[in-house]
């Protein structure tokens, strides 16, 4: 691709990084992200959210939330989807109370995400506090937001980073 004087450009990057991810070379994608910054194309929310959501798939809780707290040394604001993809994560591998600290540190800025919310009320009852998922339930009602019943909490198994 260099040697025909075309050069990589963003999407090119999200290519690898996807490619990476796909053959579980998280350490390679995380590396290509990097290697972006350095070549002068800043990497975008797209590009770390690819990363973020196969390490929360992967069960790589930990290392998922250590790529999301980078976001702002890359000048990133994380967007909803890396909200989302995070709270999917804690959701699944029964992470309550990171679950429950991850949306109090977000909820100012994630304004009526059925998702979102519906798993803080999850993570809620899971921890025993009703009167804070009876809140945010009435926050949904009055924004007509529809509550998503059928999330579960822990239906997988959490794996610790080597």
């Amino acid at each position: 691709m260099q040697r025909q004087d075309c050069l990589p450009d963003s999407v090119t990057y999200l290519s690898l990084v996807q490619a990476y991810t796909e053959s579980l070379n998280y350490s390679k994608a995380e590396e290509t992200i990097h290697a972006m910054q350095s070549k002068g194309i800043p990497p975008s929310c797209a590009h770390f959210n690819v990363l973020l959501s196969a390490l929360t798939k992967a069960g790589l809780i930990d290392e998922a939330k250590r790529v999301y707290e980078e976001l702002s040394t890359f000048g990133l604001i994380p967007d909803l989807i890396c909200h989302r993809t995070m709270m999917r994560g804690y959701l699944k591998y029964g992470c309550v109370e990171e679950g429950i600290n991850f949306f109090e540190s977000i909820s100012k800025s994630i304004k009526g995400d059925r998702f979102i919310m519906s798993a803080a009320v999850h993570f809620y009852k899971s921890a025993g506090k009703e009167s804070q998922a009876k809140e945010i339930l009435c926050s949904m009602k009055n924004m007509r937001i529809p509550f998503l019943t059928k999330l579960e909490v822990g239906s997988a198994e959490r794996v610790k980073a080597s």
